[in-house]
């Protein structure tokens, strides 16, 4: 048997050489486990309608681990597809069966993957969590690969504290102690270093770990993590990859902008259409510098433009938008 095979989300957990993330998922003996791990590795490599497929079926599954897996992987698979309604059926899935865990638990293991799902579906939606239980006390439980990856969870909730300095420092301390190479968990925890950098003023250093999560990702084309970020990494990846790696880039890019709008339709409906529907990803890049009060010159230094070229590409956004000056992009860009 093997060891990352029977738990919630078993690729994320599995410890593999970037680059063999499709054998790993063959050697998963156990045939639902195995599709699941499938179902993980389409998602994570932007193809969301096959995962979405294969999700679907576990949805009502009595093995926990499975259905957890199918929900969470049903909520963001149908946010990129743009069907809101699914990924809200998904997401109440989630919040039943944590229910019931938490009235009757069938085990400490089982409790712990529900409160980790719970926490996955609301944090990285930027949704409430003072509801649930506290998942730094059912971490420890986890299996390692899902124990580095809710540590990425753990930093994703400071982070939208503003709290990027701990945010940081639990990111860095779980890199340093783990015990494997778990390539999806450490490339979110290095886009979500990068994230924190930005906002400490570390561009360089921000630009460092971008690159880190990039060449680990660029192994088995696993783009997710980057258009779930793609607006919190605020223009890194304009700055990093869109000229060095110009057809993954556009291959990213292309799928940015519809993930956007499925977050947004959940997270912020008043000002998602009119934001997603008419900016391009380097547009949608543009605003969200302007919106945080960068100015022109920044801005161009930063992604290698010209000040007129953010001059124009601002005025662009403007008209797009129906706006006529800057602070009014705030009402308008992820929050």
């Amino acid at each position: 048997m093997i060891m990352s095979e029977y738990t919630i989300l078993p690729l994320i957990n599995a410890a593999f050489q970037p680059g063999e993330a499709k054998k790993m998922v063959d050697s998963f003996e156990d045939r639902d486990f195995q599709e699941i791990a499938r179902a993980e590795y389409y998602y994570f490599t932007g193809q969301a309608e096959e995962c979405n497929h294969i999700a679907e079926r576990y949805l009502m599954s009595h093995n926990i681990k499975l259905k957890m897996s199918s929900c969470l992987l049903y909520v963001y698979s149908n946010l990129t597809l743009g069907r809101e309604a699914a990924s809200r059926k998904g997401l109440r899935e989630i919040q039943e069966c944590l229910e019931k865990e938490t009235k009757n638990p069938s085990s400490a293991e089982d409790r712990a993957v529900s409160v980790f799902a719970g926490y996955m579906s609301s944090v990285l939606l930027h949704l409430s969590v003072d509801e649930l239980p506290d998942v730094e006390l059912y971490a420890v439980t986890l299996p390692p690969g899902i124990k580095l990856f809710s540590a990425y969870v753990i930093a994703h909730m400071a982070y939208l504290k503003g709290e990027y300095g701990r945010a940081l420092g639990i990111c860095e301390a779980a890199l340093m102690f783990r015990d494997d190479v778990y390539p999806i968990s450490m490339i979110y925890l290095y886009c979500m270093i990068a994230m924190c950098q930005m906002n400490l003023k570390n561009q360089q250093k921000a630009k460092d770990s971008l690159m880190l999560a990039w060449n680990v990702a660029k192994e088995d084309e696993f783009l997710e993590p980057f258009i779930e970020h793609h607006g919190l990494l605020q223009g890194l990846l304009e700055s990093c990859i869109r000229k060095e790696d110009s057809k993954l880039y556009n291959k990213l890019s292309d799928k940015v902008i519809a993930f956007s709008r499925g977050w947004m339709s959940i997270h912020n409906p008043m000002s998602g259409n009119s934001v997603t529907d008419a900016l391009s990803t380097v547009e949608f890049s543009i605003a969200m510098l302007a919106s945080r009060d960068w100015n022109n010159q920044e801005i161009a230094d930063y992604l290698g433009f010209s000040p007129n070229t953010v001059k124009t590409y601002l005025s662009r956004i403007y008209e797009k938008m129906n706006i006529n000056k800057r602070d009014e992009l705030k009402n308008y860009m992820l929050k």
